[in-house]
């Protein structure tokens, strides 16, 4: 064998290996990235029985209300929104605070979360679920009274 030769079996040999370790991460990151798309299709699927999708399904509210009952609806809303500095929800029956509407869905999703077995959703699932908002232990729902203080418009 030459001195070429010699100097570059090294090269050969380290290249070799850093493309089956290269080849070995992408494997691992598709099948990671694959469980957690998984996860976060049966995390949706649960969800389904939250609020915030029901109130979907409910009658358009325009239909439910009577022209005498809505100064009655908009005095509600008004003081739901300046109590909290946040739009009330329609959830297809009344006007719901936010704060209180989200918190139900929120236990829905520690129900989803203890179902599936989803103990870092922020690590586990995809896209809008692996939010902090939707993380039950977040330190968004550790107070549930700093939500609607630090969002209180200032006068």
């Amino acid at each position: 064998m030459s001195n070429t030769s010699r100097q570059r079996t090294p090269l050969v040999l380290a290249a070799g290996v850093a493309l089956i370790v290269l080849l070995l991460a992408g494997a691992a990151g598709q099948q990671a990235w694959s469980r957690q798309t998984q996860l976060t299709a049966r995390f949706e699927q649960c969800m389904d029985q939250a609020p915030f999708k029901q109130s979907l399904k409910t009658a358009q509210p325009e239909h439910q209300l009577q022209p005498e009952d809505l100064q009655r609806h908009f005095d509600q809303f008004n003081e739901m929104f300046e109590t909290t500095g946040l739009p009330p929800v329609w959830d297809g029956h009344q006007l719901v605070a936010w704060t209180t509407f989200h918190r139900v869905s929120i236990q829905v999703a520690k129900a989803c979360h203890q179902q599936l077995n989803i103990q870092r959703p922020q690590r586990q699932l995809r896209g809008t679920y692996a939010k902090s908002v939707w993380d039950p232990d977040s330190a968004v729902w550790r107070d549930s009274e700093s939500l609607s203080t630090t969002l209180r418009p200032s006068n």
